[in-house]
């Protein structure tokens, strides 16, 4: 299966998620970053990005899509909030799931071209 999509400004989200990935791992001993692709249940194309990080508290899920909203001090809060928007400018979806203490997991979702 294929996506139609600008490869500089997709190739620019999956950095900014692998990015942000690594910088929650940096005091976090055994610390992993899992990718995943593959073709959903609704024949989407799924790319999954997991870390073990200490993750996300339920009431910050979905504010780390603001613009501007940061929990790091040198973080600028507009990464998370740009790739959501690429994300929907190529007709899918950016959401994020977090069990704190145990894992993150940020999903990008896409219908592929046939």
């Amino acid at each position: 299966m294929k996506i139609s999509a600008d490869e500089k400004l997709f190739s620019q989200v999956l950095i900014n998620l692998l990015k942000n990935a690594t910088e929650s791992l940096y005091d976090q001993q055994n610390g992993r970053i899992h990718i995943q692709a593959s073709c959903n249940q609704e024949r989407k194309i799924e790319i999954c990005i997991k870390d073990n990080g200490p993750g996300i508290p339920p009431e910050l899920l979905e504010e780390i899509f603001v613009p501007f909203f940061t929990t790091r001090e040198s973080g600028s809060g507009i990464g998370l909030s740009l790739s959501r928007q690429i994300i929907r400018l190529h007709g899918g979806k950016l959401t994020a799931t977090s069990q704190p203490g145990k894992e993150t997991t940020f999903c990008i979702e896409v219908r592929p071209t046939d």
